[in-house]
């Protein structure tokens, strides 16, 4: 079945929306907050509370346990729709997917999965960055993703 946005629920919209960004792995980029985790939970509390913080813990870095719990539930919603796919633990973590010879960051495959329809992904993408709330924080997350991969490419990655 070929979904659209609109047959998908908001958090799960947000969650490939989210991996379609291009996150560096965290620890490349020295800050949990380009978890993914993180920033679905940001994207969701600006959505549907208007507050970055909604969903995170008090050190405004950390998801709260229930948007936990919730988004795990949503991941496997999205897997066994076949639109993403859980990464084994110990794999290297990449935007979307897999790229060999990245040892610097390892996947958590209840927060990083693999995106496998890059076309909805782009499509919930979109929708986000057309959220007037959501649109600097995203963008700027962007902007900051691709300078984390432009340095790491820069010291070697990938060649």
């Amino acid at each position: 079945m070929a979904y659209q946005p609109e047959d998908l629920t908001d958090l799960e919209t947000v969650v490939l929306g989210v991996l379609s960004v291009g996150l560096p792995p965290s620890r490349a980029a020295g800050s949990s907050t380009f978890r993914v985790d993180h920033v679905t939970a940001v994207v969701n509390g600006l959505l549907r509370e208007g507050r970055r913080d909604a969903f995170l813990r008090a050190d405004g870095v950390s998801v709260s346990s229930d948007f936990r719990d919730t988004l795990r539930k949503s991941i496997e919603t999205l897997a066994d729709k076949g639109l993403v796919a859980f990464q084994p633990t110990g794999m290297p973590a990449a935007a979307g997917g897999f790229e060999a010879g990245l040892d610097i960051d390892v996947v958590d495959p209840d927060i990083h999965p693999a995106l496998l329809d890059r076309y909805l992904g782009q499509l919930c993408m979109e929708r986000l960055f057309n959220v007037p709330d959501v649109y600097p924080y995203l963008m700027e997350r962007y902007s900051a993703s691709g300078e984390v991969w432009r340095r790491l490419r820069q010291g070697g990655y990938a060649s």
